[in-house]
Parts: C-alpha cells; structure tokens; sequence
C-alpha cells in the first residue's frame, strides 16, 4: 500500500506543469559524444561505437545545435526554425506533440516550396527529406485553441 501511494505521489509531481524557465538547456550531440568517449575508458570496442556515432553526426541537418528542441506554440499560431541540410545525407524531422493541442509539421525549402508536410494529427509527426544542402525550414503550426508544446527532433 505504501509503495503504491509513494507511486501516485510521484506520479502527480511528474504531472505538474513546468514553468518554461525551468526546462534545462537540451544535450547536444556533441556532449553526448564526448561523455560516451571519456567513460569509454580506452575500450576499443567502445571508441568504436562513439566513432561511428560521430560519423554519423553530420547526416541529415547540419550544426553543432541540439539535435531536439521543445518549443511552446501558442493557440492559432505556428513556430518555426530554420535549418541547413546535408547534401549527402537524407534529413528526417520529426515533432512530438505534448498535450492534446492538434498540430502540423511542413518542411519548406529556401524558395518557401513545401518539401513535406505531416498533418496527420498523430502525437508523432514526421518528415523525410532528401539529401540536397542548403537551408530548410521546419514550421509547427497549432490550428487548436489552446498552446501546444512540442518537441523537435532531428537526426
């Protein structure tokens, strides 16, 4: 009984609203990496993997930013954030919709030329768009009356 009541109470401290200057700063990937390094302690095995993730890190969208980003878009409203993509690496995008709030997920080409769109009111949304370079942008667009958070991630 007690196990299950110390559950619930930590259940409804996860549950409260957060303030948005309380969220903490995102992890880059590059962090990530460097940590995953340091505590590879000199494994081969293990150096490998960071390599081969580090290899990795330039596909897709390009920079040293975080590869998520939460985001509050207001009610009737839409967000948006440009990006530079890879001319060799396909880039994928996705938005995880927290809340009930309907929202949409369009990638634009610098020209304003829709590449993908994903309104399929999903808590996932999710966009592929083919290797090419350049810059790109990634717009969420609340059409529901209240605001909506979400979380943007890219690879």
């Amino acid at each position: 009984m007690r196990a299950a009541l110390a559950i619930a109470a930590g259940l409804s401290l996860l549950a409260a609203p957060v303030a948005a200057q309380e969220l903490p700063r995102p992890v880059t990937g590059a962090e990530m990496r460097a940590e995953a390094r340091a505590m590879a302690a000199g494994d081969p095995a293990l150096l490998a993997e960071v390599d081969a993730a580090e290899a990795e890190a330039t596909r897709g969208i390009l920079g040293n930013g975080p590869t998520s980003i939460r985001q509050s878009v207001p009610a009737g409203g839409s967000w948006s954030l440009s990006l530079k993509r890879s001319a060799d690496a396909a880039a994928t995008i996705a938005v995880r919709r927290i809340g009930a709030a309907p929202v949409a997920l369009t990638v634009l080409d610098a020209a304003g030329r829709q590449l993908c769109t994903d309104a399929s009111g999903g808590t996932m949304l999710t966009c592929r768009i083919a290797a090419g370079g350049g810059p790109i942008v990634a717009r969420v667009a609340n059409t529901g009356a209240a605001a909506a958070d979400i979380l943007l991630l890219m690879n």
